[in-house]
């Protein structure tokens, strides 16, 4: 489905901002939502999943096209999921020790935006709401997407295996991140039993990814030293928790937040176990 589809469903311009597009997804959340529309639930359900899958991919064709960055203008083909950068001739291969140097940089810059969602707690929804720290996740927002480009663009210039591993390992977990801190949590009081459980297994499996974030990003930094096995135990449970979600319950309106959650758990297991194979 084109883009333009989705910014439709929304009821949003594609040159709306990041704010506007949130705003729209909530107004339309509250109208869709099944304890709102008792008497029509599957029409309610209907309604909500494909809001959630609107908002989704408005907000990772946002964070995935490049030209965002610099300009803020979009585009209009769909991009679900982040795609190989096809690599150039030999001409424009640099030294491997420069290009490891210059992505220790873009990549420290990074964790430092992910340090700080953290330390604002910017993964809990009404915090982040208040004026002030939605000023502070826009600019993380920001130096994520900055930094997963021009890493990205690092995979033109050289053709090292082990090097365009750790790029796209790490890309990945970037963009993984990002698509799981657009979920909204719009509503956690379901008359709909179904729906209860789901959200409650939902929630279960956000608490423990959360707290592999919390641990890998920000709790390590400032105690010294990484538990890597308590960051894994999470990371994995996260990881299981989630996939007993959607085998459990594959038709709730939680199940496209539960697959986003997933995705970012999984990248995030592999973050761990090629970042910190030595911890």
């Amino acid at each position: 489905m084109d883009i333009n589809t989705y910014y439709k469903f929304l009821n949003v311009n594609p040159s709306a901002s990041d704010e506007e597009v949130s705003a729209a997804y909530k107004k339309l959340a509250f109208q869709f939502h099944p304890d709102k529309n008792p008497h029509r639930a599957e029409w309610a359900n209907d309604a909500m999943t494909k809001l959630n899958i609107a908002y989704s991919t408005v907000m990772t064709y946002r964070f995935n096209d490049e030209s965002t960055v610099e300009t803020g203008n979009k585009k209009t083909e769909k991009r679900q999921e982040p795609t190989p950068t096809p690599r150039k001739p030999h001409k424009d291969i640099i030294d491997s020790e420069i290009l490891t140097k210059q992505f220790i940089n873009l990549r420290e810059t990074a964790k430092d935006a992910l340090y700080r969602y953290f330390q604002y707690s910017l993964y809990n929804i009404p915090i982040r709401e208040k004026v002030a720290n939605r000023a502070v996740f826009n600019k993380i927002v920001f130096s994520l997407r900055k930094n997963y480009h021009a890493i990205r663009r690092l995979k033109d210039k050289t053709e090292d295996d082990e090097l365009i591993e750790h790029f796209d390992v790490f890309t990945a977990m970037l963009f993984h991140f990002y698509r799981a801190s657009e979920c909204l949590n719009i509503i956690d009081s379901y008359s709909n039993q179904y729906d209860v459980e789901s959200y409650r297994i939902y929630r279960k499996g956000d608490d423990c990814l959360t707290d592999a974030g919390k641990e890998i990003f920000y709790d390590r930094h400032n105690r010294g030293h990484f538990k890597k096995e308590l960051a894994y135990t999470y990371v994995r449970e996260a990881e299981k928790i989630f996939q007993a979600n959607l085998t459990i319950f594959p038709d709730s309106t939680w199940a496209v937040e539960t697959s986003i959650k997933l995705d970012y758990a999984r990248s995030l297991k592999k973050y761990i176990e090629l970042f910190f194979s030595e911890s």
